[in-house]
């Protein structure tokens, strides 16, 4: 697996798409905050991008933390971001964070590196978690990125018709490959690597590293020969999972 290949991806994906708009944060607050379940004073989102979804939470919220690693993302956040955001970047597979909070969020990019880089970032979040914190992390389920295999497409064929992404799949090491690039310009494209994981292996990855699974919530799937997305999927057939962690 290519390593190091984050910064570059997330910064080109961002300049391609931006992000989704204020309606789609605002929902994804909503579903975030009724899967945590309680009212909460103090949260951290690793990998928050432009930190939009933690705007869209910071009226519910009284203290939130983001981490990012592209440093051009965190200052359009530092930018706009209310006062009780404290925008952070940096590499959260290394970063040392003194505080805990009540909930950590990492939704959609979890799987970067290898078994051990999950195992000690998950360690990182155990000791980030107050005793009575609870995690949402989104895991890619293997068997739909499977069926995704060198598949080609437009990313957003009405807003963004020169932009194109190719899936393929790494099935010795269950990685599920993303590439982008602008049409005519192959050269300049670049690619995100996650590890997918089923349920039962990410099961036993969290449990050594001293965290238990107390629910699970599965996401939509595509149809890569109708090209049709639906909005709720099986555990099976789900690009991806979230899964809702506490301390063991």
């Amino acid at each position: 697996m290519k390593k190091d290949w984050a910064k570059d991806f997330y910064k080109m994906q961002y300049e391609f798409i931006g992000n989704y708009g204020k309606d789609f944060y605002e929902v994804s607050a909503v579903e975030i905050l009724s899967q945590i379940g309680k009212p909460i004073e103090n949260l951290l989102e690793l990998g928050s991008a432009d930190g939009s979804l933690s705007r869209a939470l910071s009226n519910k919220v009284s203290h939130i933390t983001t981490v990012e690693l592209v440093d051009n993302l965190v200052e359009k956040a530092k930018e706009v971001n209310p006062v009780n955001i404290n925008a952070i970047n940096g590499d959260f597979l290394e970063i040392d964070l003194q505080n805990t909070y009540d909930a950590i969020i990492y939704i959609d990019g979890f799987g970067l590196g290898d078994d051990s880089a999950q195992l000690n970032l998950l360690k990182n979040i155990k000791q980030w978690l107050k005793k009575d914190g609870c995690g949402l992390i989104d895991i890619y389920q293997p068997e739909h990125w499977k069926k995704a295999d060198k598949i080609e497409m437009y990313v957003d064929p009405k807003n963004m018709p020169n932009i194109k992404r190719r899936y393929t799949y790494d099935y010795k090491n269950d990685v599920m490959i993303d590439t982008w690039w602008r049409e005519g310009e192959e050269e300049t494209k670049q690619s995100q690597y996650l590890k997918c994981y089923t349920l039962k292996e990410i099961k036993d990855m969290f449990e050594a590293a001293g965290l238990q699974i107390i629910e699970y919530f599965t996401n939509g799937a595509m149809d890569y020969e109708t090209m049709t997305y639906t909005e709720d999927a099986s555990s099976e057939k789900c690009m991806s999972y979230r899964i809702k962690v506490v301390r063991s």
